[in-house]
């Protein structure tokens, strides 16, 4: 009988692991840190109503979990939560911008996220895409909505992915805030 110290039983140990690891795939789990860009500039009072992730709402994908193509092996998290993090990123541009964001105001902005995916399938590149739709409302009346999709391509490396993701939610957030000003919503 093998000691289980001893060499052949170690070396069956860290190769099955090591089996299981490649089978099951791994999982990353970045942080994005996202810092307001857009060059609008206005005041006012706006609440946020925090958006919608629809693959998770689904059940295709956990909350912090990005969505990705079924045939990579390796799973992507966010450190916290996608709706989250996407609220909190229009929140900082609207603060940005010099907008007060409050609890409850004359006008809200909601939205949902129906695409949050990175690929990284081809051995070149990776590339990320977001689709947005923001709402916004005056009490129940909806007085604006506007749909960004934003596709951005980089090397395949794993520390693109936080980039990738960084430069899409700005796309969205300095086109929707742009949108907002050529029309007068705010």
């Amino acid at each position: 009988m093998a000691d289980a110290r001893s060499p052949t039983t170690w070396s069956q140990t860290v190769i099955f692991c090591a089996l299981g690891v490649i089978m099951a795939g791994c999982a990353s789990m970045i942080t994005v840190d996202y810092e307001p860009a857009n060059s609008s500039k206005g005041q006012g009072d706006l609440a946020i109503v925090p958006f919608r992730y629809e693959a998770a709402e689904s059940g295709h994908v956990r909350a912090h979990e990005v969505e990705r193509n079924q045939a990579a092996r390796t799973e992507l998290f966010l450190s916290q939560e996608i709706s989250v993090f996407f609220t909190e990123a229009l929140r900082k541009e609207l603060a940005h911008s010099g907008y007060t964001v409050v609890e409850s105001g004359p006008l809200s902005i909601s939205g949902s996220l129906a695409r949050f995916y990175v690929d990284w399938t081809d051995e070149t590149k990776r590339w990320f895409e977001l689709r947005a739709t923001y709402h916004v409302r005056s009490g129940n009346r909806t007085v604006f909505t506007w749909n960004c999709s934003s596709v951005q391509h980089g090397p395949n490396l794993l520390t693109q992915d936080s980039i990738l993701i960084r430069r899409g939610t700005a796309d969205c957030m300095q086109r929707f805030m742009q949108a907002l000003q050529d029309t007068n919503v705010l």
